[in-house]
């Protein structure tokens, strides 16, 4: 009786579930322990942002003087030097989580986990202004203090244009940087979603038949567009306001030539 009990007995059976998102964080584990993906994310970055500024150069030498036109094709190519670059690193480190794949922690479904999500939050800043105060000792205003303060006034308004240019560059300097930094930050999960993709497109992922699958250039472009088009926008009202301001200025350099030529001059 007691054998024919065992007999019937079957184990139940364990059904793993597979996900896109429990996949990229598995390779973003892997990636994160085995390398340095925001280290080389930033190397990257680097060669995209001489990219750009070699792009710059030669078309200024090809007759194309206007700065926001050419700072704007001059992102352009860096963008597309960075998807090469994007796709020379899965040709090349593909093929090192395709023999060895870590499937060790895989876990029964039990729902969803956010256990091991990265999140990001973004924090603004706060601006604070101060205004000018003036005290009268009599009932009538004075004239004299009148005369005094539109003189402050005028001052102010030739400080803020002497330093509008100086602004212009460094916003155009802050936006590459904040844009690379992002792109930095967020390198892991970037590539290990790169990785998935072409694993799954080249049939590499077998048991992951039933994952959605994405062109890895549309990974690429769907978490780098922004941050590259946004710098791309600022570098091209930068241009445009420094050649709105120096006309026969050319170069960032022959603008603030021009800028100090400006304060020079009385």
């Amino acid at each position: 009786m007691r054998r024919n009990s065992l007999r019937n007995f079957t184990a139940p059976t364990v059904r793993l579930s597979f996900s896109r998102s429990g996949e990229v964080e598995r390779l973003q584990r892997r990636l994160e322990r085995n390398g340095f993906p925001r280290l080389q994310m930033l190397l990257l970055v680097s060669i995209t942002g001489a990219s750009g500024f070699v792009a710059s150069f030669a078309l200024f030498h090809a007759g194309l003087h206007a700065m926001s036109l050419r700072y704007l094709m001059a992102c352009a190519i860096a963008y597309v030097v960075f998807l090469l670059l994007l796709w020379l690193w899965l040709r090349t480190k593909a093929g090192d989580y395709v023999d060895n794949p870590d499937v060790g922690n895989i876990s029964p479904s039990s729902g969803n986990s956010c256990e091991d999500c990265t999140c990001y939050s973004g924090e603004g800043g706060d601006f604070g202004g101060g205004g000018a105060s003036t005290s009268f000792d009599g009932a009538s205003p004075d004239v004299s203090d009148s005369g005094g303060m539109a003189g402050e006034m005028l001052e102010g308004v030739g400080a803020a244009e002497e330093l509008a240019i100086p602004l212009v560059v460094l916003l155009a300097l802050v936006a590459l940087v904040l844009s690379s930094l992002y792109v930095v930050y967020t390198a892991p999960v970037l590539f290990a979603e790169l990785m998935l993709d072409g694993m799954l497109a080249a049939g590499l992922y077998r048991r992951l038949k039933g994952i959605e699958s994405n062109h890895w250039i549309e990974t690429a472009l769907r978490r780098t567009f922004w941050p590259f088009f946004f710098t791309a926008l600022v570098c091209f009202f930068a241009g445009w306001a420094m050649g709105v301001y120096a006309p026969e200025a050319h170069t960032i350099g022959a603008v603030l030539q021009h800028h100090a030529h400006q304060l020079n001059t009385p």
